[in-house]
């Protein structure tokens, strides 16, 4: 089943297939807990502005806050760089800060915020989502790539398919009623 042959019923049922897909094609385990973590990252931002203020300078102006503050600001910080890095880091690479950057700084807000929160079972999320961010990062890359192709046409699908022999995009276009031939023809 193709991701735009059936309608969903909630973005996160949206998100959770192409999600489920991303982290088996990129080989990136998570436990469950921290895939509907990433499911709900995701779809928070389609309805969420990204910050105006760079998150080096929230998190610095949060050193001296109340610890509630501090860990709101740590998860927005984590968050936002797991969001941008894994989104936009082909764009990125065209910047002054690059993924990067991205990745160290959110990958220490999440370590921080899972030493400031004890014993509970997000704790473990968090802790998850420091040791494992960039190949988080890869997972979310390769979810922006599959929602890229989800409003795509079949031409484009297929001219990207010859050019890359990927196995998803092959299934999606078989999902479509397109068949394809190992030499790369269309056959119907």
């Amino acid at each position: 089943m193709g991701i735009d042959v059936l309608p969903h019923a909630s973005v996160d049922a949206f998100f959770h297939e192409v999600l489920t897909d991303a982290l088996e094609s990129t080989r990136v385990g998570a436990t469950e807990p921290a895939g509907w973590y990433l499911v709900s990252l995701l779809g928070d931002f389609t309805r969420a502005r990204l910050p105006d203020e760079p998150l080096a300078v929230k998190l610095a102006q949060s050193a001296a806050a109340d610890p509630g503050e501090r860990v709101k600001t740590l998860k927005e910080v984590g968050d936002t760089s797991l969001y941008l890095a894994g989104f936009f880091a082909e764009s990125l690479s065209r910047k002054l800060v690059d993924a990067d950057y991205y990745i160290g700084l959110g990958r220490g807000a999440y370590a921080e915020l899972a030493g400031r929160l004890g014993s509970t079972p997000i704790t473990e999320v968090y802790r998850e989502l420091a040791e494992g961010f960039p190949g988080f990062v890869e997972v979310l890359a390769e979810v922006r790539r599959r929602v890229d192709f989800a409003g795509a046409d079949v031409m484009k699908l297929y001219e990207h398919w010859v050019r890359s022999r990927d196995a998803w995009i092959e299934k999606k276009l078989r999902a479509l009623g397109v068949l394809v031939d190992p030499g790369g023809k269309v056959i119907q």
